[in-house]
């Protein structure tokens, strides 16, 4: 028979501590205390003796326990007289939990005045079980906040669940700290870690008193249970907790990035609660509350487009996620094709398709948003280079077949995509005078420093660059000084107009002139006719990409056909 109340330790293990304790002992109740969280167990014989021992508990255990744990020493008290007089009906022990090098509440066990009173082998038996108590507390609580695990916070809600009504209202938070990496980046993790601590303290304070419990899911992500609270009140507790964050914690060594947090908020059911399904949405809503502005709380609403959009991206990410785990990737190619030499070759712009469950296929302009936004860019970059490098290894002809990859910003950041490349390629022999990698200024402008020396390493193979989308930057000429590239790709903003515009005709000579002056190759994107070709060749453009000039199909196909043309050639 016991009393739980928030952010406690797990039913069952706590409990069967505390009945293993009164045992031993012969005791007639144990308690167990934690003062950060405002948590107590009580197990007693009776419900006679569990009534005793929450009496005591607040007559003079409480005030026990916090001396135990202030000194980390037992208290004995076998004869014990109030302030104002008068003996204390009972006796007690109170031994301190000592977690991970500090003390996490305390252990007390009672006995009625008549009862044996306590000597040292019962104090000695009872740290035994502090320890063994403390252990099992910690495994459910995250060290560096003081809030549950996720482990931990499961439990409760399963405790919970068994006992609410079927139509019992409950409501959840999702909350992550903003930008907490700037932090992290200018003075250290240690500081971060302080930001994410004191995270934990605003959450633990706002929820005092009430029966709701939180749990860090990982890093800088916290989540909340609120059981019998409707949606109105949980985003004001939200808002709460925003405020506790931003007027009382900042990071100390950088003032210029105070700390905030963004939450989502969103309510149903003991009958409709499925767990990962809501934190998902309530992790919607909270994205959404970055996206408005930080420091703030939403409500989860599927009528709001913004979180339609982010919940269907979640289930697309999932599909591509699928797609990549089971090999479901294929690779189109698009001709680059000469406009004014037709003697030079034809490269070919690789391009990622994924085939759905359903057999069907869906082209990148439907999945890269979502794919960004959740950062498995470089799971895709890595999948079409190995995708591409077996098929080319396995069609090699006298002339390897030129191509074209795109690499994201994230790919290029990557410190161990470029020996994992490089080691590809001499896996499946790719000759690198065949090769050529699309960056685009953005993913160049993330960090130069590193993609100069990806572009240097990789250019001593051979391997040629383009830089993608060119002029859609404050900094494109900049970008042609200081890195090694062979062909700028106009971006289509300069070619969808280049019949009817003349500022767009004269850009795109002066972008002309200053690319043929520094030897690079120019590529126009976006050549949609006839007549779109026929200008950009007149103005110098040297090759041209688009569907006037080729549509995308799968790389086996364009690799049968080039071989099939060779054979031709040959026969001739």
């Amino acid at each position: 028979m016991r009393q739980l109340d928030a952010g406690g330790t797990p039913e069952r293990s706590t409990e069967s501590v505390l009945r293993a304790v009164c045992l031993r002992l012969g005791c007639t109740a144990a308690t167990a205390v934690f003062p950060r969280d405002e948590t107590r167990s009580v197990w007693g014989r009776s419900e006679e003796d569990l009534a005793f021992a929450r009496d005591q508990l607040s007559i003079v255990g409480d005030e026990l326990a916090r001396r135990a744990i202030d000194t980390r020493k037992p208290v004995v008290t076998n004869k014990l007289k109030h302030t104002i007089g008068g003996q204390i009906a009972c006796k007690l022990i109170a031994v301190p939990l000592i977690a991970r090098g500090g003390p996490a509440g305390a252990l007390i066990v009672f006995n009625r005045p008549e009862e044996p009173s306590f000597d040292e082998f019962s104090v000695r038996r009872l740290a035994r079980f502090a320890r063994l108590l403390a252990r099992n507390a910690t495994q459910d609580l995250d060290s560096l906040t003081g809030l549950l695990s996720w482990e931990g916070f499961k439990t409760r809600i399963e405790a919970w669940h068994r006992n609410a009504a079927p139509g019992a209202m409950v409501s959840m938070l999702y909350g992550d700290i903003d930008r907490l990496h700037v932090i992290n980046d200018l003075v250290g993790f240690s500081e971060g870690d302080r930001v994410i601590a004191r995270c934990g303290v605003a959450i633990r304070r706002s929820l005092l008193g009430a029966e709701s419990f939180a749990c860090r899911l990982s890093g800088d992500r916290f989540t909340v249970f609120l059981p019998h609270m409707n949606l109105s009140q949980a985003r004001q507790l939200a808002e709460t907790i925003c405020r506790e964050v931003t007027t009382g914690l900042s990071s100390q060594k950088e003032p210029n990035h105070p700390a905030s947090m963004s939450w989502g908020a969103v309510s149903t059911s003991a009958t409709d609660l499925h767990l990962d399904h809501r934190i998902a949405e309530a992790e919607i809503a909270c994205k959404t509350a970055k996206d408005r502005g930080r420091g703030r709380a939403e409500v989860y609403q599927d009528t709001d487009q913004s979180m339609v959009r982010r919940h269907d991206e979640i289930g697309l990410i999932g599909s591509v996620r699928d797609a990549l785990r089971e090999q479901r990737i294929v690779v189109f190619a698009q001709p680059i094709t000469p406009l004014i030499n037709h003697a030079l070759p034809t490269t070919y712009e690789l391009l990622v398709r994924i085939i759905d469950c359903k057999g069907n296929i869906v082209e990148a302009a439907d999945f890269m948003s979502a794919a960004t936004r959740y950062q498995i860019l470089p799971e895709i970059d890595r999948a079409v280079c190995e995708r591409a490098f077996q098929q080319l290894s396995k069609n090699a002809g006298p002339s390897p077949l030129r191509v074209s990859i795109n690499l994201s910003g994230p790919t290029l950041s990557d410190p161990e995509f470029l020996e994992w490349l490089l080691s590809a390629m001499a896996k499946y022999g790719i000759d690198g005078t065949s090769l050529s990698f699309e960056i685009t200024e953005a993913a160049a402008a993330a960090n130069l420093a590193h993609v100069q020396q990806f572009i240097r390493r990789l250019a001593s193979h051979g391997v040629r660059f383009a830089l993608d989308d060119f002029g859609t930057g404050v900094s494109s000429l900049a970008y042609l000084k200081n890195l090694e590239i062979s062909t700028i790709k106009l971006d289509g903003s300069y070619v969808r107009d280049v019949l009817t515009n003349t500022r767009s005709q004269a850009l795109v000579r002066a972008i002309v002139q200053l690319a043929d002056a520094m030897g690079i190759t120019t590529v126009a994107e976006f050549v949609e006719s006839n007549g779109v070709r026929d200008r950009l060749a007149a103005l110098g453009i040297q090759f041209g990409q688009g569907y006037a000039l080729g549509r995308p199909g799968p790389l086996d196909d364009v690799l049968a056909a080039v071989a099939e043309r060779a054979s031709e050639g040959r026969e001739r």
